[in-house]
């Protein structure tokens, strides 16, 4: 029954009032997260574990004993246009989520998650009334004030994989749902990575693309020199290549640190997004977003938690 309960309060509970209060530190030290590698995934060469980064600390949830599941979206459904409410400039609180594969690699991958889960997490989504909105629409309405769905989430990927293009994106659009593709410029065309034509396609659909550097090289760790590669010049390319103004940068492992969001902004984005445990966003954090991981051993009790 207390699982019955928690659900309800998680799907029922306005998100303004609901969502986690968190703030980036402003130390020198900040922005070391969870890893958004394609240097970790099954489909990838061998890497050193060593090079994994520790999960980042979320609320932790009461042990549940039972879950109900919403009744799935129905698929292809002609969705009503959601019901909009106006946000003030400043401090928003909508959830965004992280994902990497969307593909069946098994469940101890932390990276992928299958098919199958992706819709039920999708369908229920879109049956707990919320809504996909942009990155760009979530920044605007922080930088300006402005209307949005009344349960909005963000919907990202990390690497660029082509199963992003073969599986996420049909289960998506069967929900009426776009979201932001954050792409490797050096692994773009290569094995088990979306071409430019996909990327193309992407965008013709109402997707956005940005940047992940140039090589997912660590940004912190890497020459300066080397730096301006990463970020300048992968916006650079991709612009060049999709024909369309890239406008955020996804820092690879989520690592980062004040430097280097300013070399983000210098470099023309308008916004960065990172790893975190927080759905709570301000002026202030525009260039380091925190995202929400979903792993793919996740069951829905602990996707839902993330939506808290």
């Amino acid at each position: 029954m207390k699982k019955f309960l928690l659900l309800a309060v998680l799907v029922c509970t306005p998100l303004l009032a609901g969502a986690r209060s968190e703030e980036h530190p402003a130390q020198e030290t900040i922005y070391a997260h969870a890893a958004s590698a394609p240097l970790h995934s099954p489909l990838a060469k061998p890497t050193n574990p060593a090079q994994q980064v520790p999960r980042p600390t979320r609320t932790a949830i009461e042990p549940l004993e039972a879950l109900a599941l919403p009744s799935p979206g129905i698929a292809g459904t002609a969705y009503p246009a959601p019901i909009k409410i106006y946000y003030p400039a400043g401090e928003i609180r909508i959830p965004i989520l992280m994902y990497h594969h969307v593909a069946d690699l098994g469940k101890s991958s932390r990276y992928s998650v299958s098919p199958q889960d992706f819709e039920k997490q999708i369908s229920s989504l879109r049956s707990w009334g919320y809504t996909a909105i942009s990155l760009s629409q979530l920044v605007q309405t922080i930088e300006q004030g402005g209307d949005l769905p009344v349960k909005p989430v963000a919907i990202t990927f990390d690497d660029g994989y082509r199963d992003l293009y073969q599986n996420a994106l049909p289960i998506m659009e069967r929900y009426g749902y776009t979201g932001t593709a954050y792409v490797i410029v050096k692994y773009i065309g290569g094995g088990g990575y979306m071409n430019t034509k996909q990327l193309k396609e992407l965008v013709d659909r109402g997707w956005e693309v940005g940047s992940h550097s140039q090589t997912h090289a660590n940004l912190r760790k890497i020459k300066s020199q080397l730096v301006e590669n990463e970020i300048f010049n992968s916006r650079q390319a991709l612009e060049e290549m999709l024909s369309i103004p890239v406008l955020s940068f996804s820092y690879p492992y989520g690592s980062a640190n004040p430097t280097l969001l300013k070399l983000v902004q210098q470099a023309g984005y308008k916004y960065g997004v990172g790893v975190g445990s927080s759905s709570r966003h301000t002026l202030k954090s525009r260039y380091y977003l925190s995202r929400l991981e979903v792993e793919g051993s996740y069951d829905m009790v602990e996707f839902a938690s993330l939506l808290r």
